[in-house]
């Protein structure tokens, strides 16, 4: 007759909990668990001994709680653009990421951050385009600035009919060319400051570009002197407001290696880009479920001592040990805080899975105890 009472209290407890079941939003809620995990509730529930947090708790364990984006790459460009195209690579194709885009003007006036979504899946390859992507010319090379400190800094620009990569190759007389590019960044128009430079010297230089085919195209050499310094004056944005993203486009590159980030803004600016993966969530597990040695060691210590129990975190395995049998293990034989103790409860009153004053002992020691 008791037993019987017992049966339907605990029935009544779970048709409560079932009928208060919700999940709204990004919020997991323990008791939704029932919904797919009825069968290990009603187990759990009839140990001798039940672990404190298993009735409402199941997210502390079990659901990461991870809230805010992981961000990958901070990209900035601080070359002054109407158009740019960004190249991002080492992206998962199994991963959606978000990327966030600030413009900068001269005066330092910055637009409102804008997203957007790159997915590899979802991304065009201009194919057909592509001989509007192909670099046909490289023309007005110019030295535009040459100045004098402690070192000698240059700056010098050109223009490329389809967007390309920037590069300048320099040496002195007689000796071996040096080289200096922006990657990643495909503009029309370019411009590279050289610094370093030594006074009173001649250099000779080529201006380099390079499309998103690979397609190269090279100046004739150039040179400029050291000895001289001019500067022309810096140039402040007459447009007070702050600049305006206007089109912003992700495409692939071919054979999928990479993707190209097309940014459109309605002045020249700087482009700054933050690239973050996206987390996925859902409605029975939010954010994912927690990786196997945090939810069966870390999450432990929350509550119990590092230095309560056997160690944890290393490999059962040894001269002396073996690996349990019917025991559980993770990553190839690692000993967790599972490994010796069920962790929603049981008959033993620490959760033990056998008799922990030898029977437990055994299953990794076997050689000690034939010793004995």
């Amino acid at each position: 007759m008791n037993r019987l009472i017992m049966v339907l209290s605990q029935l009544v407890i779970i048709l409560i909990l079932l009928i208060n079941t919700s999940t709204s939003g990004k919020e997991v809620k323990s008791t939704s668990c029932l919904k797919c995990h009825e069968d290990t509730y009603m187990k759990t529930i009839a140990y001798k001994y039940q672990h404190g947090a298993v009735r409402d708790q199941c997210p502390l364990c079990h659901i990461n709680p991870e809230l805010n984006d992981e961000i990958i790459a901070h990209l900035n460009f601080p070359s002054l653009q109407k158009e740019s195209i960004i190249y991002i690579d080492r992206l998962s194709e199994k991963q959606d990421y978000e990327a966030e885009i600030l413009v900068t003007d001269n005066n330092g006036k910055s637009c409102a951050p804008e997203q957007i979504d790159i997915a590899q899946k979802n991304s065009w390859e201009p194919d057909g385009q592509r001989s509007s992507f192909k670099l046909k010319k490289l023309s007005v090379v110019t030295v535009e600035e040459i100045k004098r400190r402690g070192f000698v800094s240059v700056v010098i620009s050109w223009e490329t009919d389809v967007f390309s990569t920037s590069e300048i190759e320099y040496r002195l007389p007689g000796g071996r060319p040096d080289t200096f590019e922006i990657k990643d960044l495909y503009t029309k128009t370019h411009k590279i400051t050289l610094d370093g430079l030594k006074h009173k010297n001649k250099y000779y230089f080529r201006a380099v570009s390079r499309d998103i085919y690979d397609n190269t195209l090279k100046s004739e050499e150039y040179d400029f002197n050291t000895a001289e310094e001019f500067s022309r004056p810096s140039l402040k944005d007459a447009d007070a407001a702050a600049p305006v993203i206007t089109n912003m486009q992700v495409f692939r590159g071919q054979d999928n290696k990479g993707l190209y980030l097309k940014v459109s803004a309605n002045k020249p600016a700087s482009v700054s880009v933050t690239i973050k993966e996206v987390k996925k969530i859902d409605e029975k597990h939010g954010f994912g479920l927690l990786p196997a040695r945090y939810s069966r060691i870390d999450v432990c210590y929350k509550c119990h001592p590092h230095d309560s129990s056997h160690p944890v975190g290393i490999k059962a395995e040894s001269s002396k040990t073996r690996t349990p049998e019917g025991l559980p293990t993770i990553e190839d034989g690692i000993i967790t805080c599972v490994t010796c103790h069920t962790p929603h409860g049981g008959d033993r009153v620490h959760f033990n899975r056998f008799d922990f004053r030898k029977d437990l002992c055994m299953r990794c020691h076997l050689q000690k105890y034939d010793n004995m």
